[in-house]
């Protein structure tokens, strides 16, 4: 676990410094304005203790066509799971997290004026394929922030085969969905579906089949479903 957070930090660190190096791209947009398709007021209704709370059955039934929806809630963690079986085949969603451009430290300043949407900026620069490049650089600072660690299992085998998992997850594996959001994109290998919603970044998954034997192509259709649920949440 610690080396998923040290992974998941990291990578955060890199999109913000791939953010701050694309604050050079112009937009037709005047300063200080900010570029929102879709409205996200309602969804500061749902922070704090109320995070996930509008991810209802209400919201996505639909998404099962009639069959019987299964919830499966952590909701310590607010973390909202649904799951169907349809044609004998198990479906799953879930919304594990949302941040507000506050949330992400994202700030207006003179290097990032032009950029119209912070939000869809970070989403772009921080869920994306990693270069070859971009991959190895990151191994070795997380290689570099285990040897730092005091824990003497740091560097157990089980650690390294779990970093290239990780790895692996950043490489030939995002895929952008087009929607009704601001922006949203796919993680085929990990399932992850990541939706901005005005200036809020949904962390959501989706998934059709069991672990082993999922069906990217409906994964990928039932994320891009979900995706267009959740950007007219605020209607």
């Amino acid at each position: 676990m610690k080396l998923l957070a040290i992974a998941f930090n990291l990578l955060l660190l890199f999109a913000a410094s791939m953010c701050s190096s694309s604050s050079g791209e112009k937009s037709l947009l005047g300063n200080n304005s900010s570029s929102k398709k879709v409205d996200d007021s309602c969804l500061m209704d749902y922070t704090g203790e109320n995070e996930g709370k509008f991810f209802t059955e209400e919201l996505i039934k639909d998404l099962a066509n009639g069959n019987p929806i299964k919830p499966d809630h952590y909701e310590p963690r607010h973390m909202y799971r649904y799951s169907w079986k349809e044609d004998g085949v198990i479906h799953f969603i879930g919304f594990d997290e949302m941040e507000t451009a506050e949330k992400l430290r994202l700030k207006r300043t003179d290097k990032n004026k032009d950029i119209p949407n912070l939000v869809v900026d970070y989403t772009r620069n921080t869920y994306r394929d990693k270069t070859p490049e971009e991959a190895s650089k990151l191994n070795k600072l997380i290689d570099d922030e285990l040897g730092k660690s005091n824990d003497p299992n740091a560097n157990a085998s089980s650690n390294k085969t779990l970093q290239n998992t990780v790895m692996g997850m950043q490489q030939n594996a995002y895929i952008p969905l087009d929607t009704k959001a601001d922006y949203a994109v796919y993680n085929r290998k990990g399932f992850g579906v990541f939706v901005v919603v005005g200036e809020v970044l949904l962390s959501l998954s989706a998934q059709v089949g069991p672990y082993g034997s999922v069906d990217e192509e409906k994964s990928v259709e039932l994320a891009r479903k979900l995706a267009d649920k959740v950007a007219e949440v605020c209607n």
